[in-house]
């Protein structure tokens, strides 16, 4: 995979050829306003990166067309951001330091189309680049999780997280219930939950955690609350609050 900064390496250089092929057809050749939008495109994306990393984690683009419609929004804002940055840039250096009185305004605005367009993909090309690399990096994480230790009538286990049913939170501890039995752990319920994969182990209510696979049925009753049948024969309480987690509806 790519890195970020060549990732926004490469559509610079595209942009850059581009725009110089737009000198050219306009009979105008001028290396240093080139450059100028080069150098503030190369620092803006790069600044902006962490921005587009967490919009990628807070409107997932595959997941919805809102979503979509919401980073083609941000996209193309932050496009223009970066234009109207690097023009003035242009105007202002090319004005001072090269004394220029009139720089190549014609450039500047047959150029515009193209890099709105440039911009764009690179912003696609980022926000494509955090998503990947996230879902990498959950991948990596569920490959290296490691077997949770806990203790029993002075024997040591190493527990498997699929092998756990539920736990329960019991005063400063919490209670993990497998199919081996139950096993006492001094730890939070929400240090544990954040160890545990996401995508298998669902908080259900402020004392419970349970492992999704085994479900068997839900119960919800009037006000929202309501009881998971396991696969087991137990059943445990979930809380409206987290009816999301659950998927219900």
């Amino acid at each position: 995979m790519p890195t970020q900064i060549t990732l926004i390496s490469v559509f610079v250089l595209l942009n850059l050829g581009l725009g110089r092929l737009f000198q050219e057809s306009l009979g105008s050749s001028c290396i240093s306003e080139l450059s100028i939008l080069a150098i503030t495109s190369f620092f803006f994306w790069n600044a902006s990166a962490h921005k587009i990393k967490t919009w990628s984690q807070k409107w997932a683009v595959t997941s919805s067309g809102t979503n979509a419609l919401i980073q083609g929004g941000l996209g193309l804002s932050a496009s223009l951001i970066n234009i109207v940055i690097g023009q003035m840039l242009v105007v202002l250096l090319m004005t001072t330091i090269y004394n220029c009185t009139s720089p190549s305004f014609n450039f500047l605005n047959a150029s515009l189309t193209n890099n709105v367009a440039v911009n764009l993909l690179c912003y696609f090309a980022l926000l494509f680049y955090f998503i990947q690399a996230g879902k990498k990096q959950d991948n990596t994480k569920e490959e290296i999780r490691e077997p949770i230790s806990v203790s029993k009538k002075g024997m040591r286990f190493l527990l498997q997280p699929e092998e756990i049913i539920y736990v329960e939170t019991s005063n400063n501890c919490v209670v993990l219930h497998t199919q081996k039995g139950k096993f006492v752990k001094y730890q939070s319920l929400k240090s544990l939950s954040d160890y545990l994969c996401p995508d298998t182990f669902r908080r259900v209510h402020r004392s419970f955690l349970v492992n999704f696979n085994f479900i068997d049925s839900v119960q919800k009753n009037h006000n929202g609350d309501g009881k998971l049948h396991l696969k087991t024969g137990e059943a445990i309480k979930f809380s409206r609050t987290y009816q999301e987690s659950l998927a219900i509806k």
